[in-house]
């Protein structure tokens, strides 16, 4: 299987509550393409760094960890941009983000060549600009044709218009077969985070996928029509929620790797043993970063997962 990340690429500043700041490679395609190679998983990321320090530091990292970067481009009119994250008490992040607008060098950009092996993964805000929509929209067409598998996270932070913007994100939630997404990107777009208006207000299909996270709550799943739920485990302290939600994608992607499923298991209908791996999975991920002050996976658990026959239901 060959997964594609397609997203903005950011410089992640975090400020933890005992003032130390932390610099890291963020955007969160970018963290879930660190974390799929981190567990051997073939991984190219697709998008747009400025020829700046920035820039040469997050493809430096991309790079070093066995992520493809040939479906990258720099551009000298383009400046990387920088994500703020403050930390409270409780680890819990309020994200300041410093970005240019995305130019015509997006269209640059080379389009991979695509099968029913195929996996693109993409969200944030990045997924809702005007030019990078334009970037998008003939690659999800071709993952479509293809047989691909499109997974779709949201991801709003800052900078969201709900009288502007929700019709782009259900236009994105259209074309994924997978939706993951959290109660608060849920509110902000719909005002709602209940599973059955959410799959009405963006008229999702049997065969799609959407699950809803909830933090420390339990996550619910939608698919052919049922609602499944799935306590989350309490964890005894949080160090940071950066990159949580990035990291529940990555293990929910890998044990897709892992038991070898497509688009047609989809049609087909999983099983609720089988939604329970994949949750099972993006929940054990999603644990170990909410540990740490980084925002990927730890090595420790890269190894683990790498070892496991198979994942524990949630």
């Amino acid at each position: 299987m060959h997964f594609y990340t397609c997203g903005e690429l950011l410089l992640d500043l975090i400020l933890e509550p005992d003032g130390k700041l932390n610099a890291v490679a963020g955007g969160s395609q970018v963290n879930v393409a660190l974390n799929l190679a981190k567990v051997i998983q073939q991984v190219q990321m697709i998008g747009l760094l400025g020829k700046d320090g920035p820039g040469n530091l997050l493809l430096t990292k991309l790079q070093s960890n066995k992520v493809d970067t040939s479906l990258i481009i720099q551009d000298q009119a383009y400046k990387t941009g920088l994500a703020f994250a403050s930390l409270d008490e409780d680890g819990k992040a309020v994200f300041d983000i410093y970005k240019a607008r995305f130019n015509d060098a997006v269209f640059q950009i080379p389009y991979p060549t695509l099968d029913a092996e195929s996996v693109i993964s993409f969200g944030s805000l990045a997924a809702i600009d005007p030019v990078w929509q334009a970037f998008l929209r003939p690659l999800l067409q071709m993952a479509r044709k293809q047989g691909s598998l499109v997974f779709y996270d949201p991801n709003i932070r800052c900078g969201f218009k709900a009288e502007s913007d929700t019709s782009k994100v259900v236009e994105n939630m259209w074309q994924a077969n997978i939706i993951r997404g959290s109660d608060e990107d849920f509110l902000k777009i719909f005002e709602t985070d209940h599973a059955d208006a959410i799959v009405q207000k963006a008229a999702l299909s049997p065969g799609q996928i959407l699950i809803i996270t909830r933090g420390s709550g339990d996550l619910d799943c939608v698919h052919q029509g049922d609602l499944f739920n799935f306590p989350v485990p309490a964890l005894p302290s949080v160090k940071s929620t950066v990159g949580a939600g990035d990291a529940f994608n990555s293990g929910f992607l890998f044990a897709w790797s892992h038991l070898k499923l497509n688009r047609q298991s989809l049609l087909q209908g999983l099983s609720a043993k089988q939604l329970g791996m994949l949750v099972g999975a993006g929940l054990s991920f999603a644990r170990d970063v909410c540990q740490s002050s980084g925002n990927q996976i730890s090595d420790a658990v890269a190894e683990r997962a790498k070892s496991l026959v198979s994942f524990p239901a949630a």
